[in-house]
C-alpha cells in the first residue's frame, strides 16, 4: 500500500502563479497502475503534488494522453467520460469515501458513498467552493488529435466533506486513491496511483485505497 505525507504550506494567496511556484517545490506522485492491461493497454502519463494550509488541500494533476475532446458542459455530468482526473477519499479510513472527479476542462462531481447506503451527491453550494484552475480554459472543445498535455488544479475546503464534520485537514490520516481515466475517448484507460486487485474496471473499491498522512 502506498503512503503519502502532505505537507502543511500556507500559499501568500491563491493565485495561480503563486501555487505554481509551491507545486515545484513538491514531489510528484505517479498514477501509472495499469490495472486491466490486457482490456485497456494504454497507460497516459499522469501525475499529482499536494500540499494543505490547515483549510484546503490543493492537489494539481499533470496529464499527457492522445486524442481528447470535452463533450460534458456542466458539473454533475458525466464527467467520467471526458478526459478525467479523480480523488477518492475516506476521511475515517474506513469504506465510507467521497469521490471528486473533474474533467480537464474543470465540470466537476462530488458525491458521498456510505458503505451499505445510497450514494448522496453534493450541493451545488458545495461544489461551488472548490475551486478548479484549468490549464486548458473552461470551454468544450472538439477532438484534438496527438499528444495533449494539460494541468489541473484543485483548491478543496476540508467542508467540502460535507458529511464528515471535518473543518481542517490539519494532522488527519485518511485512506485515498487518485485516478485518470477517459470512458469515451478515442483510446479509453483507467489507471490508479495504488493498485486495485479486482477482474474488471472500478474505481469504488476503498479496500484498495492507500494512505495520506497530514501535516
Amino acid at each position: 500500500m502506498k503512503k503519502i505525507t502532505i505537507p502543511k504550506i500556507t500559499p501568500a494567496s491563491k493565485c495561480s502563479e503563486e501555487l505554481e511556484k509551491i507545486f515545484a517545490t513538491l514531489d510528484s506522485n505517479a498514477i501509472d497502475c495499469c490495472n486491466w492491461e490486457a482490456s485497456y493497454p494504454y497507460t497516459p502519463k499522469a501525475s499529482f503534488k499536494l500540499f494543505h494550509d490547515c483549510e484546503n488541500l490543493y492537489i494539481k494533476f499533470d496529464v499527457t494522453e492522445i486524442d481528447i475532446h470535452t463533450l460534458v458542459t456542466e458539473d454533475f455530468g458525466k464527467i467520467w467520460t471526458d478526459p478525467c482526473v479523480e480523488f477518492f477519499v475516506s476521511p475515517e479510513g474506513n469504506m465510507d469515501y467521497y469521490n471528486f472527479e473533474c474533467t480537464c476542462i474543470g465540470k466537476m462531481l462530488l458525491g458521498w458513498h456510505p458503505a451499505g447506503a445510497d450514494k448522496e451527491n453534493a450541493s451545488l453550494g458545495i461544489l461551488g467552493t472548490i475551486k478548479r484552475i484549468p490549464s486548458l480554459g473552461c470551454e468544450n472543445f472538439p477532438l484534438r488529435e496527438g499528444e495533449n498535455s494539460w494541468t489541473l488544479i484543485e483548491i478543496i475546503p476540508a467542508t467540502a466533506l460535507f458529511r464528515s464534520g471535518v473543518d481542517s485537514w490539519s494532522g488527519k490520516k485518511m485512506r485515498a486513491n487518485f485516478y485518470k481515466c477517459g470512458d469515451n475517448l478515442p483510446t479509453p484507460h483507467f489507471i490508479s496511483w495504488n493498485a486495485i486487485d479486482w477482474p474488471e474496471p472500478s474505481f469504488h473499491r476503498p479496500e484498495f485505497f492507500g494512505e495520506l498522512d497530514f501535516e
